[in-house]
């Protein structure tokens, strides 16, 4: 037999599910059911919401910012602060999610994005607020690798992909509305768009702390010290540079900086050369065993978990790159507003909220996983092709078909992978299976968008810097990035649509 066969008949024979999960999840039992169930699962999945607002709810709140503390030159850390937080996090965490209690894991880190939010909030400067927003990329990890850990650990083969594709939902959902919350707040203070996160945490709190089901991975280690001992800290702080360091140069070249500067070329060299340490470090377990490095290089020989790790990567990236640059198209080519654009998103909104349901309620039915990645990559190329063929004046129903085409491809298998990988490797290692797909994801989105972003930002100058000699790469930003309403007035009224078209034509290169 196969090992797809293997793998396929494993997640199929649904007939014994409770043997199947007793074997899986050894001595763990859900205490509580009914309501107090289910107010865990809505307070977890408001974390999960809250989170997943503040990765995209400053792209609105930008100009404010900006204009406040005067400081448009640290513009790009608000979102790559919050993508540093999240990305770097994600081998550590799951380390952690593996030796320590998932509740207080989960407890501790909520609690941090709590305190972020309310640093963000109060920031009396541009540097506070970098802090606080690497701080909720963090934790906010955290909070995520804690849900997914949990609702793992407490839910049985034939309701877990229903648990896990809601998880998508939210995140999803949550993603979308960042900007449209941003912007209501913003008609307020910007400042409430941080604050909200801590009544949110407060309401839900009592949750946590009295409902929130244990779950040890560990239970026979002797104390917390002990396990600590065994954590891979050089593994952790070479891996930590190595992301931060590529991170910060594939989002900063040719947006800050030129490629071809020393800054940009550096930090890739930087890189490469961190990557390298960690991976000999890792390879021969210098300072750590190889049952505890960082990453779960064991994995790496699994064909399923590999298969999973690049379906999730690039259906992140599909998936997320439409999410973040049609409202762009829409406020340039249809001169919208943050509402209006969020509006002409409901389809691939709605579709896509479909589509991870469905796939959650049906997969773990049915059983057969294959289909859903075949026909939803097929109608995710289908539809991220025919968006790169629109200009200023494709017909808006043509757009809203390309939507539905990315979100039903997209939600087909997006949080597909949290759900399988749990089927291909053991109990111990089930923190491990999470954090590798949790990498997959924010590497998905964190080099799609990263990518993607630079390609928008280097075309749109570079075309613009030819069609306006005279006005200055500064005010040409202004005009991409919109941090200014001042920066298009500038430029001659016979021009401004030649400027709209050209910047609509650096969006079809992403």
């Amino acid at each position: 037999m196969s090992t797809e066969q293997s793998f396929c008949q494993k997640f199929v024979d649904t007939e014994n599910v409770q043997d199947v999960s007793e074997k899986q999840n050894p001595g763990v039992t859900r205490t509580i059911r009914g309501f107090q169930w289910f107010l865990v699962v809505v307070a977890i999945l408001s974390s999960m919401f809250i989170y997943s607002l503040d990765g995209t709810i400053t792209a609105d709140l930008v100009p404010s910012i900006v204009n406040e503390f005067n400081s448009v030159e640290l513009l790009p850390w608000l979102s790559v602060g919050f993508m540093v937080g999240s990305i770097v996090t994600v081998l550590p965490l799951g380390k952690l999610y593996a030796k320590y209690n998932a509740k207080w894991l989960y407890i501790i880190s909520v609690f941090i994005f709590l305190a972020a939010s309310a640093l963000c909030g109060a920031a009396p400067n541009m540097s506070a607020m970098i802090v606080g927003r690497v701080f909720l990329g963090a934790a906010g990890n955290g909070i995520y690798c804690g849900i997914l850990t949990l609702i793992s650990v407490y839910t049985e083969d034939a309701e877990r992909p229903a648990y896990l594709s809601l998880v998508g939902l939210i995140w999803g959902v949550g993603t979308v509305l960042g900007p449209v919350v941003g912007g209501g707040f913003d008609k307020v203070s910007w400042r409430w768009a941080f604050y909200i996160n801590l009544i949110i945490g407060g309401v839900c709190a009592p949750v946590y702390l009295f409902l929130l089901p244990p779950f040890d991975p560990q239970p026979q280690a002797r104390s917390l010290l002990a396990r600590a001992a065994k954590f891979d800290f050089l593994g952790a702080l070479f891996s930590m540079a190595a992301i931060l360091c590529l991170i910060i140069a594939i989002n900063f070249g040719g947006a800050l900086y030129a490629w071809d500067s020393w800054n940009i070329i550096t930090l890739f060299v930087v890189s490469v050369v961190l990557f390298v340490v960690f991976g000999v470090q890792q390879k021969y377990a210098f300072l750590t065993t190889k049952a505890e490095r960082m990453f779960p290089a064991h994995l790496l020989r699994n064909l399923e978990a590999n298969l999973l790790f690049v379906c999730a990567a690039t259906c992140n990236a599909a998936g997320f790159i439409p999410v973040y640059y049609l409202p762009i198209y829409f406020q340039f080519s249809r001169g919208d507003d943050a509402l209006s654009a969020a509006v002409r998103m409901l389809p691939l909104i709605v579709l896509l909220s479909a589509a991870i349901i469905a796939n959650g309620y049906l997969m773990g039915k049915w059983g057969y996983y294959q289909p859903w990645y075949v026909v939803g990559a097929a109608l995710a190329l289908v539809g991220n092709v025919l968006l790169s063929l629109v200009d200023i004046n494709t017909d808006i129903a043509q757009i809203y078909g390309y939507e539905i085409l990315v979100a039903v491809g997209s939600g087909s298998f997006i949080q597909a992978g949290y759900a399988t990988i749990h089927t291909v490797v053991s109990q111990e290692d089930t923190a491990n299976g999470i954090a590798y797909m949790m990498l997959a994801q924010f590497i998905g989105i964190v080099f799609g968008l990263g990518v993607s972003g630079a390609v928008f930002i280097n075309s749109a100058t570079q075309a613009l810097q030819v069609l306006l000699p005279n006005v200055p790469v500064q005010q040409i930003r202004s005009i991409i990035s919109g941090t200014s309403s001042n920066a298009m007035k500038a430029v001659p009224v016979e021009q401004r649509g030649l400027v709209l078209a050209t910047v609509v034509d650096a969006l079809r290169k992403v």
